[in-house]
């Protein structure tokens, strides 16, 4: 498969059309021009993520990038973009089978683009594109069980109409094209594919600070090669409540999924369902918060299945931070994910839980010091494996902004 370019060309005649139709009165209100950099060195005992043959390597990281964007009383455009050059080193001979670390060596790009305006009092318009080249198998699956180093280009496209009905109703339409192209695609080195998704989603707002939701979404994932297409559909009902500087959110639903081909799961059908805690405070800090909170626990099934592989998932994420002597931001984090094979009688458990601290010099240059265990138990052979790993990175950004 062949990366299309007019995915590209649309978000820049948009970003254009955008800047006509605004005007030079957009700038009289917010410009942002952020350039940024930030260097890391990475040890891992377990680069390979193995069970047995474990190998450790030294990851240099060079990540210089721009964030750009304005806003007026009606419209925000936003682009951030990355350039990241990824170096490994080893520090341990190759056993049988093992090839040198620097054959990963590559260059990855991050590039988020967001647009939204306000053409009527109740009509919201927006788009999201989101580019990235990486080797990172966590990108093309929020619920991923892989440990591939695959490189891969990624494209998800997204715009959407939302129309308040008033203060309390609205009803918000979205389209998603998602491109997963893969640089070498052989048999068992990964498999492109292409995703159309569409939802219809009806809010309404309780109190202010109490919301409902009925989100529907149906996609179709189509492959490139063996593994067989598939199309889903999901319904959730959701609630979200807000209690001082917390935000807890509740979601049910039901997902159904019907394949193009025969696969030994058969088609699929599962109860999904979500929590979610978000806060910080203060919640309307600027700058870094003195303390913040993230906890999702969540089940649902993967999207990304190449050679037919999905399971049920059970995840949970969580994130706390907090401020000490307005310098030192400390951060304890971690997931753990559980997942129930329906093509085989595996089943994983993995996780991960990592501590770390990032000391601000001044306003636009950090230091931070991380680390972290990693592991996998599988019921099948020669899935297992663990990793530690320390972190040290230092950025730089600064804000040139006008009024």
């Amino acid at each position: 498969m062949k990366f299309k370019l007019p995915h590209y060309i649309l978000v820049s005649f948009l970003a254009a059309l955008c800047l006509m139709l605004t005007g030079s009165q957009a700038f009289a209100q917010r410009l942002v021009i952020k350039p940024h950099i930030q260097a890391d060195w990475q040890i891992d005992n377990n680069f390979n993520k193995t069970e047995n043959k474990e190998k450790i390597v030294h990851t240099y990281t060079v990540q210089p990038g721009l964030d750009f964007g304005y806003t007026t009383d009606k419209t925000l455009m936003t682009l951030d973009y990355t350039l990241k050059r990824f170096m490994y080193d080893d520090k341990d001979e190759n056993i049988l089978g093992q090839i040198d670390a620097d054959e990963f060596d590559y260059t990855g790009h991050n590039a988020m683009f967001r647009f939204k305006t306000m053409p009527t009092q109740r009509l919201e318009l927006g788009l999201d594109n989101t580019f990235m080249k990486t080797r990172d198998p966590a990108s093309a699956d929020a619920n991923d069980n892989s440990i591939d180093k695959y490189k891969y280009i990624l494209n998800r496209f997204a715009p959407r109409v939302v129309y308040n009905f008033g203060e309390k109703f609205n009803v918000a339409l979205k389209y998603t094209n998602l491109l997963t192209d893969y640089s070498d695609d052989a048999p068992g080195e990964g498999e492109d594919s292409v995703e159309n998704r569409g939802g219809l989603t009806w809010s309404y707002n309780l109190t202010p600070k109490t919301s409902f939701n009925l989100d529907y979404q149906i996609w179709e994932r189509d492959y490139d090669k063996d593994t067989s297409d598939y199309t889903s559909n999901q319904v959730m009902f959701n609630v979200e409540r807000q209690v001082n500087y917390l935000t807890f959110g509740a979601g049910i639903g039901y997902h159904n999924r019907n394949f193009d081909k025969t696969v030994a799961s058969g088609d699929i059908d599962a109860f999904v369902w979500k929590l979610s805690v978000l806060g910080q405070n203060t919640p309307d800090a600027k700058s870094i918060p003195k303390h913040s909170i993230y906890f999702s626990l969540s089940s649902n099934l993967n999207d990304s299945g190449t050679g037919d592989t999905y399971y049920e998932s059970i995840r949970l994420d969580a994130r706390f931070t907090y401020l000490l002597m307005e310098r030192l931001n400390c951060t304890l984090s971690g997931y753990f994910q559980n997942s129930d094979y329906e093509t085989s009688s595996r089943d994983d458990d993995r996780w991960l839980i990592s501590l770390g601290a990032d000391y601000l010099i001044n306003p636009f240059f950090t230091v931070g010091l991380s680390g972290g265990h990693e592991e996998r138990d599988s019921n099948f052979p020669g899935k297992d494996f663990d990793n530690q790993y320390l972190m040290l990175k230092a950025k730089f950004n600064y804000d040139f902004a006008m009024k």
